[in-house]
């Protein structure tokens, strides 16, 4: 379920034509943040500009659910060497792996008849991963934050518990015999008796 105010919520219910747009968030892991828009315009948003004239973002079609689940989202970045994030081009930082493990977050603003800004619904957010790069264009897969959800835990191992404490990066026991370690498997099985 998206949270959208009340004069959001009574225009979509109500307007047959929407005027809306793209919002691009990228936040890089070494913490550098840009805001990228698709309007025609440069957009301000809670505080926020958002560039018309950077990058050229296309994004796939998007499918909202409403329950949690892993998917992926795939964008074309389009950008010339004028284009940077930080002091290199948008390619060439990519290719030194400025994007690994930065994080895409799209929003979709609408707006009234006079181009004034009703509202904007967050969409998708996930981590990027570059597919390809060369050229004009880069495309980028933006996986979601619960992509790890849908992976399982190796059945049949056995995982120790034991009673030490970490002191300097190293693990030291209490004892040299330590009693209250048990082994167990992770997933159990109904064969397995505890």
């Amino acid at each position: 379920m998206k949270l959208v105010t009340n004069a959001l919520s009574d225009y979509l219910n109500t307007k047959k034509e929407l005027l809306s747009n793209d919002l691009y968030t990228l936040i890089l892991y070494t913490g550098g943040s840009y805001y990228y828009t698709d309007a025609d315009h440069d957009i301000t948003w809670n505080g926020r500009t958002y560039l018309h004239n950077a990058l050229m973002l296309k994004r796939q079609q998007t499918k909202l659910n409403n329950v949690i689940s892993v998917d992926s989202m795939t964008i074309s970045v389009y950008a010339t060497t004028e284009d940077k994030l930080g002091d290199k081009s948008v390619f060439l930082a990519a290719h030194d792996g400025a994007l690994d493990r930065a994080t895409l977050a799209l929003s979709r603003c609408f707006f009234n008849d006079s181009g004034e800004i009703i509202g904007v619904i967050d969409l998708f957010s996930g981590t990027t991963e570059v597919k390809s790069c060369g050229g004009l264009v880069m495309q980028l897969t933006v996986k979601s934050k619960v992509q790890g959800l849908s992976q399982e835990f190796p059945r049949r191992r056995f995982y120790p518990q034991g009673t030490y404490s970490t002191s300097g990066g190293k693990v030291s026991s209490q004892t040299d015999e330590d009693s209250a370690s048990v082994i167990a498997p992770f997933v159990p099985l109904k064969e397995v008796l505890l």
